[in-house]
């Protein structure tokens, strides 16, 4: 296999599946009478990306998004690592640089003063998303939800994040076993502070919009 297949399977105290039975259980539930390792994969992605994007903190633990039943892109991978993790499925994280999609801003933003919120994030955001060991490591990102997607595909955005690379065309991407130190540091420099919940709300006011959008 060529990796230590232990580290890709440890809890942390973000990725918290050994202490939240409620993970473990979800994950269970979702593989009953899976045939093989790719379904199992298949079916626990599905239920993590189709949970409702949206601007949150960056160091939610993976039981704390699954209890809230939403995310944003280091939530959603936490959960979804926790529950490949919990079932005996190797899965790491994967953290890079990406630029804003401006028809998602736009709309995301429209909101009172959402607009001037989403554009003091400026144009380069971190992002994260998972890579899972299908016999070889596979990189899947459980962030948007399709009916976010497809309010952005009818705003003529694209599903395809655009990655900020070096002057060679090369990408630079973190990989990490366990993402909590990271997480935590993130956090610290977050943007938004001491009104980042209210700003949060108002924002995903207009990620509801686009979800509505997308749904009609």
């Amino acid at each position: 296999m060529g990796f230590n297949r232990a580290a890709y399977l440890q809890p942390s105290k973000l990725c918290d599946f050994d202490r939240s039975p409620q993970i473990r259980e979800k994950a269970a539930g979702l593989i009953r009478g899976a045939r093989d390792r790719q379904e199992k994969f298949r079916r626990i992605f599905s239920f993590v990306k189709e949970l409702p994007y949206g601007l949150d903190d960056w160091d939610l633990s993976a039981s704390q998004v699954l209890r809230k039943g939403w995310g944003m892109c280091s939530g959603k991978t936490n959960l979804l690592v926790a529950m490949l993790r919990s079932v005996g499925i190797p899965a790491r994280y994967r953290v890079f640089q990406i630029l804003a999609e401006p028809a998602l801003m736009k709309l995301a933003g429209s909101a009172d003063k959402g607009a001037a919120r989403m554009a003091d994030l400026g144009e380069l955001r971190d992002h994260v998303d998972c890579e899972v060991w299908l016999g070889k490591w596979t990189d899947c990102d459980p962030g948007r939800d399709s009916a976010v997607e497809q309010g952005l595909l009818k705003l003529g955005g694209s599903l395809e994040r655009r990655k900020v690379a070096d002057k060679r065309g090369r990408v630079r991407y973190l990989k990490l076993a366990v993402i909590d130190a990271w997480a935590r540091e993130r956090q610290a420099r977050r943007h938004f502070r001491l009104d980042r919940q209210d700003i949060f709300a108002e924002i995903n006011r207009g990620f509801e919009k686009l979800r509505e959008f997308g749904r009609s």
